[in-house]
């Protein structure tokens, strides 16, 4: 009675937000690291405890979506180009998607209104799910969704000021995670709340189909940009590989080997996740 409890949640809660009614029983696949660990698990989309009573989910439109995409991939073509200082020409970067189901759990994630990344949201075609967070306080004069997107995006890319490409010398941070080779998909979720009269608050999270490890470089560098890319470059983004470029998303050995089989799995599929540091940015 339990379990079937916890599937009919997972359908409602999904059906609301537009997944298709094939839900998956997150508390019962074996896609994180421990039992009940994934976002989804016994999560019916309620807001959290830490959310001001005005918050709300922002519906992200076709257009919100596009500049998403468009701004990411837009940044990953200089970094692959070989143009970008500090950063050689990418051999096979992917082009962003953008992916349903990351986005329905980067929902759940963002109703908590907190900066700290949930400890799971891997899915079964993603097995090795990144997560940036991120939140911008403004005055109550007007601010476009767009405006607040692109200023957090910003800041996100912004990081490569102290990032390197350097294969096991380089911690994850939120520049590596937009350059991460195979990160061939996203979904975000956006909340906005009032925090006081004068300021308000928003939140953005971002799920990305591969995350950035600590043991392997955010890319594959080489001589000539999308010299790699099977399928050959996106029109849109030269430098970037096109749209139907298939990747293995969740492999694991590529740069990392060990004698321990079962070491690479615990480094793998347990990464630590470190809370997200609140710093309050202002508009």
């Amino acid at each position: 009675m339990f379990l079937f409890r916890v599937w009919y949640i997972c359908v409602v809660v999904f059906a609301l937000l537009g997944i298709p009614a094939r839900a998956w029983d997150y508390c019962q696949e074996n896609w994180c690291p421990r039992p009940n660990d994934h976002v989804a698990c016994n999560n019916n989309g309620t807001l959290g405890t830490k959310c001001f009573p005005e918050a709300r989910l922002l519906p992200l439109s076709d257009s919100l979506r596009y500049f998403i995409l468009h701004k990411i991939n837009f940044y990953r073509n200089e970094v692959a180009s070989g143009k970008f200082p500090g950063f050689g020409a990418a051999l096979r970067m992917a082009s962003v998607s953008w992916d349903p189901e990351l986005a329905t759990l980067a929902e759940l994630t963002v109703k908590q209104c907190s900066l700290s990344t949930d400890s799971c949201r891997n899915t079964r075609r993603f097995k090795h799910v990144g997560q940036l967070i991120g939140h911008v306080i403004f005055s109550a004069r007007k601010h476009s969704n767009l405006q607040l997107l692109d200023h957090k995006i910003d800041n996100w890319f912004n990081e490569y000021k102290r990032s390197t490409n350097k294969l096991g010398n380089e911690k994850p941070n939120s520049f590596r995670q937009l350059i991460q080779e195979r990160a061939t998909h996203m979904g975000c979720g956006v909340l906005r709340q009032r925090r006081h009269q004068k300021w308000h608050q928003q939140f953005i999270v971002c799920n990305f189909a591969r995350e950035d490890m600590a043991q392997e470089p955010a890319y594959e560098e080489g001589l000539q940009p999308a010299s790699g890319c099977r399928s050959g470059p996106n029109p849109s983004y030269p430098y970037l590989c096109a749209l139907e470029e298939h990747y293995d998303v969740n492999a694991l050995d590529r740069y990392y080997t060990t004698k321990s089989s079962l070491r690479i799995k615990i480094l793998y599929s347990e990464p630590k996740r470190v809370p997200v540091k609140a710093r309050e940015e202002y508009l």
